[in-house]
Order: structure tokens, then sequence, then C-alpha cells
């Protein structure tokens, strides 16, 4: 008896180990997502060398903007050969679970990264939604958060809340909705994190996406547009 309890506590380390560890990649997968901080400056120096000789910027541009800084894709196509020796395996072009974006364009364009994962989890819960909506002609809304905003009224969908994983921090961000139907992710506490840490404060009308990507590896993906108000980040409609 004894025996098989040692063998049991083992066999619950070792899968804690496993998950703790980040291993829901392959070790060949974990150890590229390991050098992500290299591989980003790779990039940022690919086009940075690419703007000075060409004086613009190479990425595909979007009109799309739901996503957020999907708008401007890294274009791995024009920085091959000359400026980047081959494109990061972190990369969705590789395989990768992210795609390369750039954020500030006009002023200090910086490489990013948009995290799929994000994008599957809000998958999982989208056609729900869109499905309730089809069916009863409204939409799942839960709690008003501000105008236009709301928490997801999960019981009506029939589904477990589904929480996405921060890349700010280690807590777990809940998804949210518009009153148009389009879910979203609710970077509120990150950024409240950073404002209360942070000696440089955004402005009044500065988009807070961009403010609290200045400083990490990832774009808030999926974040409706944040400002400050009150000392407070709230939601604003996309056009504000």
């Amino acid at each position: 008896m004894d025996v098989l309890l040692r063998r049991l506590k083992w066999i619950s380390l070792l899968m804690m180990t496993f998950l703790l560890s980040g291993c829901m990649y392959p070790q060949e997968r974990q150890q590229q997502l390991d050098k992500l901080g290299e591989q980003i400056a790779t990039v940022q120096s690919a086009v940075l060398a690419y703007q000075r000789e060409h004086r613009w910027l190479p990425y595909r541009y979007t009109e799309d903007e739901y996503k957020l800084t999907t708008k401007y894709k890294v274009n791995f196509q024009e920085l091959q050969g000359g400026y980047l020796a081959a494109i990061p395996p972190s990369a969705f072009e590789e395989g990768g679970p992210f795609i390369y974006v750039l954020i500030d364009v006009e002023k200090k364009p910086t490489v990013r990264l948009f995290d799929l994962r994000v994008n599957d989890e809000v998958e999982k819960v989208q056609p729900y939604v869109t499905g309730y909506h089809s069916k009863y002609k409204k939409w799942p809304l839960g709690q008003k958060i501000s105008p236009h905003f709301f928490t997801i009224d999960y019981e009506k969908l029939g589904i477990s809340p589904v929480m996405v994983p921060s890349p700010y921090s280690s807590t777990t961000l809940p998804l949210i909705m518009d009153d148009q139907g389009k879910v979203y992710v609710d970077y509120r506490t990150d950024v409240m994190q950073k404002w209360q840490m942070s000696k440089n404060k955004p402005d009044a009308n500065q988009d807070l996406r961009l403010w609290i990507a200045e400083d990490s590896f990832y774009v808030p993906a999926f974040s409706p547009v944040m400002k400050m108000r009150n000392n407070e980040p709230v939601f604003v409609r996309q056009s504000s």
C-alpha cells in the first residue's frame, strides 16, 4: 500500500511539473518559446533596417481592427534574405503560436506578438453567442460593465465560463461581449495593475491597449479600446 501511495504521489508530482513548466508544447517548441525575446529583437532589427532603406515599413495591412494589432502584420516575405536569415520558429508562418505584428507604426514602430491561443479561446465562445442570437433574436448579455459592454451570461449559453491566461500576469481574464454580439477579452485588471505601479501615467485620450503592450512581448488580443476615466480603465467604442 505504501509503495502504491508513493507511486501515486510521484505521478502527481510529474503531472504538476508538466503543467507548470508549460509543457503543453513539445520540448523543442518550448525551447523556442523560451527564446521569444531574442526572436522579437531579431525581427525588430530587421524591420528597422528595412525601414531605413525603403522609407516604409514591411507589413501587410488589414482594415479589420477587431482583433487589435493584426492590422499591421509583419511581412516576412519582404524581410527574408537581405534583412532576416529565417522566420522565427515561434511565428505562425513556421507553425508557431504567434502572429508577429507592429504597433505604434507612426511614431515608434515596435514588434509585438498576437497570441493565437487567445484567438482559439474566443472562437470557442463566439459561435455559442451567435447561435443564441439566431435562435432567440437577442444577445446573451449579463451584467452591464460600461455603455455597450457586458459580461456574458454563460447559463443562457449552456456552457461553462471561459477564462484566458493573461500574457501580463499570473491571473486569468474573463471574456466579455458588446451589444453587437462580439466577444472580447477583459484586460482591465492588468491595465489597472500597471497603472498603479507605473510612474509614467497614460494620457486621458491614450489607447490603453497600446500602452500596456509597450513593455511586454504581447498585444492585448481581442481587447476593446480602453481609456482612463476617473483613474479607472473603461471600454469605449472603437470610433471614440
